[in-house]
């Protein structure tokens, strides 16, 4: 069934529907079809337009009301309401109004209200008190101007205009719907509305002054005396003009011109299109965010102040030529602050310090948001607790090098977060964070040594780079106490906080939504962690030498070593994630070294090396102590012969001249029978067991030797008692 619209909408009529307006072309079984200002097409469907006239959300304007509207404000000169004149205009039409409302009051009676009739001073008088019954002010018409004369103090009468004029009032107030604006003073619309009609400078000095504007009015900034006397020696004097005695209009004059210009179109031209819109563009008021973590905001700023590298380890590639040069080993530099907040409640989620920026930094950055802080706060001594981990739903970033990268947008997409992308040069598109980074500046930096000031030459009574102070590490420490401690517990007074303090507003969300999305410690590893391929072994594997270990990867390494995948978190060394290559599996190792379980991965290995790099000194001596060691014990061994004797080289030869005689010999052929008894006869003689022996006798081979030329030849010796 087709939808009938409620309300009454003619064709050409204006919507103005959510801060767009439409202009209604024709209907359709759909809706209304309609053009855009900016000439977009589009059919808004019955039911959107009927729902958002209920809501108040849609003004319809008809043709008739649109054509009213642009007389009314060609007659007024831009007013459509009498709120907007000035308050002596207001008391004016309000004086104007109430003489109509009197001249109404005549006409019901029966008076023919002609000019002439309204010219005698007894009709005017009346109408006056007519006018002060009607408003109920006795001093409705003091200090007023609604006529060509002032009123006198013997006959205030006579402040009532004329006929004519009363005439002309009555007829524009009916005109335009009986609105009360039409009544103020338009004494300033007489004569020639034209600015260029008017002006006394010839049709050469206006283009003269034009010239001059439009060279003032770059993005360069010139000086405007600069550019008035350049072009007074490129613009030759028209020779009319020469005759007629006229020649460059004065500086004041130019000047003046440019005062014409409106402000914003000075400032957009002088600025440039980006800078303006940045100072003077709109700003936003939406609440873009109600849950914690629901929307997050991260952008990088370069730090307005000067630290250095003193107590930090460097190593710097010189060339040969270099080698002599002393190497600056407290060299000044500013660093990159990577930030990340929550719009909801504005608690600072993450905030990383770095030399670049890079998506390293914003994956660390994103890993920092995921997990607890507490590491940080007991590290820099911080009082409160920073804000919690959480699953992050949305986060919104510029288009930086840093965020606008493959591996940062497919670890968001792996980790279940939605991506916006802000736009350059529009900081409306995410306001929370930039303006958290002049806080950061002026509230804390300021006071600190090597501040460098917003822009060059902004302290140029102070020498930043000489009285910097302060390492990567302690300013990561000022930047954390600030966002721990004192940033949470600051009335805030951006959009929908009310001066609620960041800390208090985390705490109505929790209550009023349920609590906080959990990070998934898995996902983590795999989308936002560090990746390795290696090849397991009977012991694990190893990632960066800190060796893991489960039941599943020994089972599936079945004594055979095989590629595998190794997906690490690196602020939680104790479990890896595991897919072997090639595979659909997956499964988890543990860490084998509990040494290095609350380590992160950076701590693990500066650990590692710092055990590797021992005193250069006392691993010498420990080298040498330990080769004696090692020779006392083989000397002591026998194993090992002694270097200094000659059968020491003769060895080898020895061994080779064994093997060499071991080929000249033949081995020995044994007899294909082998004598066997039964079980139990062993212990017996040797002539019971042939009597009982169940082998057959051998052939005869000629006479046998004697039994005790047997015994003598030790093949069985009798056995006098057991052995058992």
């Amino acid at each position: 069934m087709s939808y009938k619209p409620v309300y009454k909408v003619i064709n050409q009529s204006e919507l103005a529907l959510d801060g767009y307006t439409w202009r209604v072309e024709s209907k359709s079984r759909d809706g209304y079809l309609v053009n855009g200002v900016d000439g977009d097409h589009t059919t808004l469907t019955f039911q959107r337009v009927d729902q958002a006239i209920r809501e108040g959300k849609c003004t319809v304007i008809s043709p008739a009301d649109a054509e009213k509207r642009k007389r009314l404000i060609e007659f007024t000169g831009g007013y459509t309401n009498i709120n907007q004149a000035p308050p002596q205009e207001q008391r004016n039409a309000r004086a104007r109004q109430a003489l109509v409302l009197a001249m109404e009051a005549l006409e019901r009676e029966g008076e023919k209200l002609t000019e002439r009739f309204l010219d005698h001073l007894i009709i005017r008088k009346r109408l006056y008190k007519e006018a002060v019954a009607i408003s109920g002010d006795k001093r409705l018409f003091e200090d007023l101007t609604i006529g060509p004369t002032q009123p006198s103090e013997i006959e205030p009468e006579t402040i009532v205009p004329k006929g004519r004029t009363l005439k002309k009032l009555m007829r524009n107030y009916l005109e335009f719907d009986r609105n009360p604006v039409v009544l103020i003073n338009r004494e300033n619309k007489k004569g020639c509305q034209d600015p260029f009609a008017a002006c006394r400078l010839s049709e050469w000095q206006v283009r003269f002054v034009t010239y001059v504007m439009n060279s003032y009015f770059s993005p360069q900034k010139p000086k405007l005396a600069i550019a008035y006397r350049d072009a007074q020696s490129i613009w030759p004097v028209a020779e009319n003009d020469a005759v007629n005695g006229l020649t460059y209009p004065s500086i004041t004059t130019v000047r003046n011109w440019c005062n014409g210009i409106s402000f914003l179109a000075r400032e957009l031209a002088r600025l440039g299109a980006k800078t303006a819109r940045l100072k003077y563009g709109a700003g936003a008021t939406e609440i873009r965010a109600l849950e914690f973590g629901e929307r997050c905001a991260m952008d990088q700023y370069y730090v307005s102040i000067f630290t250095n590298n003193e107590g930090l380890a460097e190593t710097k590639v010189l060339k040969a030529s270099e080698a002599d040069d002393d190497y600056d080993e407290t060299k000044e530099f500013r660093v990159w602050l990577h930030l990340m907040i929550d719009v909801a409640t504005r608690m600072p989620l993450a905030w990383i310090l770095s030399e670049t920026a890079h998506s390293d930094q914003t994956m660390a950055l994103l890993r920092m948001a995921t997990r607890d802080k507490t590491r940080e706060k007991q590290r820099y001594g911080c009082k409160q607790d920073p804000a919690p981990a959480a699953g992050l739903l949305l986060t919104n970033a510029d288009n930086g090098n840093a965020t606008r990268n493959g591996r940062v947008y497919s670890a968001q997409l792996g980790s279940g977060m939605m991506i916006q992308t802000g736009r350059t040069y529009h900081s409306n598109d995410n306001p929370h964070v930039e303006s958290m980074f002049g806080t950061v500046q002026f509230g804390v930096l300021n006071m600190e040594d090597g501040y460098s000031g917003s822009h060059h030459d902004d302290l140029p009574g102070y020498d930043s780079a000489a009285n910097t102070k302060l390492n990567v590490d302690q300013l990561q420490g000022v930047i954390t106490r600030f966002f721990v401690d004192e940033y949470p517990l600051t009335p805030h007074k951006g959009t929908g906080m009310f001066d609620a303090t960041p800390a208090e507003k985390l705490e109505q969300t929790i209550r009023d939504y349920g609590g906080i999305d959990a990070p998934n410690p898995e996902t983590r590893r795999l989308y936002l962690g560090h990746k390795k391929t290696m090849s397991t072994t009977t012991e694990g594997v190893l990632f960066s030498n800190i060796p893991y270990n489960s039941h599943d990867l020994q089972t599936y390494h079945a004594g055979e070593a095989k590629k595998v995948n190794i997906y690490l978190d690196p602020d939680f060394l104790h479990t890896v994630t595991i897919q072997p290559v090639g595979t659909t599996l997956s499964f988890e190792a543990d860490l084998s070294m509990t040494a290095l379980q609350d380590l992160t991965y950076e701590g693990a290995l500066d650990l590692m090396v710092q055990a590797a790099e021992a005193n250069p000194t006392k691993r010498r001596l420990s080298d040498q102590m330990l080769k004696k060691a090692r020779a006392d014990r083989a000397r002591r061994s026998g194993f090992y012969k002694d270097p200094q004797l000659p059968e020491s080289y003769r060895t080898l030869e020895q061994i080779e001249k064994q093997a060499e005689r071991l080929t000249h010999m033949t081995p020995e052929h044994g007899s294909s029978h082998v004598a066997t008894v039964q079980p139990g006869q062993l212990t017996k003689g040797r002539k019971q067991r042939a009597q009982k022996s169940t082998h057959p006798a051998p052939p005869d081979k000629g006479p046998q030797p004697s039994p005790k030329s047997q015994r003598s030849a030790g093949r069985f010796q009798p056995i006098k008692e057991s052995k058992l």
